[in-house]
């Protein structure tokens, strides 16, 4: 089990040094007067887009039904629907003719798009989960050349251990790439507000003291 052990030492002492060495390359990117990532064309670049439309209709009760329907039609799918309201993803190379789609719910009140550049979490965690890999790989061929109970009992323990940070970022990286893959747009539907009477007074009350002091 000793040459296991050295095996084992030489190989995790491999997998620091060339973390270590990509380290000293971003290190050295920044040093330069490069920003994180900044060489990354914008093509290539992980961006999160997100959307949140607050519309008005008569009938605000069917709109999310009709949300979902044109999210499907652009290649999206409902995440969570109310009775009001819908979260829909929608593949971001087709963001923008969503959008644009939109207003054939309902008139736009308020609307909000976010884009968040995480090109460098996305390259980070694809770093750290190949370095976990090929660590982990290296603990399974540990425990296949394992002769005792306890050299079985030892590997096994930290390959447990890495393998729940193997999941662990696994899960981050799917999770993340699902975000830049598939665009957020949040829907909420408002039945238009209209005055009464005493209402329409003072709208026509406002305007007429607009017209005082602001002429167009």
């Amino acid at each position: 089990m000793r040459s296991l052990l050295v095996f084992l030492a030489l190989s995790l002492t491999a997998c620091s040094t060339h973390r270590a060495h990509e380290r000293v390359a971003f290190t050295d990117g920044l040093a330069a007067g490069g920003a994180p990532g900044g060489a990354v064309p914008l093509e290539n670049r992980s961006i999160i887009h997100r959307a949140s439309l607050v519309l008005e209709r008569d009938e605000p009760e069917t709109g999310p039904a009709q949300a979902v329907q044109l999210a499907k039609t652009h290649g999206g799918y409902a995440e969570h629907v109310t009775t009001r309201s819908a979260v829909v993803r929608i593949p971001a190379e087709r963001l923008e003719g969503f959008l644009a789609a939109v207003p054939a719910l309902g008139e736009v009140e308020r609307k909000s798009v976010s884009a968040n550049d995480v090109t460098d979490v996305h390259r980070d965690l694809k770093v750290r989960l190949a370095n976990v890999t090929r660590i982990r790989e290296r603990y399974l061929e540990l425990l296949q050349r394992a002769v005792s109970v306890e050299d079985t009992l030892k590997v096994e323990k930290e390959l447990e251990r890495i393998t729940v940070e193997y999941e662990t970022l696994k899960a981050r990286l799917e999770g993340l790439e699902g975000e830049v893959a598939l665009s957020t747009v949040n829907l909420d539907f408002e039945r238009p507000v209209r005055p009464g009477p005493v209402g329409w007074v003072f709208y026509g009350l406002g305007k007429g003291l607009k017209w005082l002091f602001v002429w167009d």
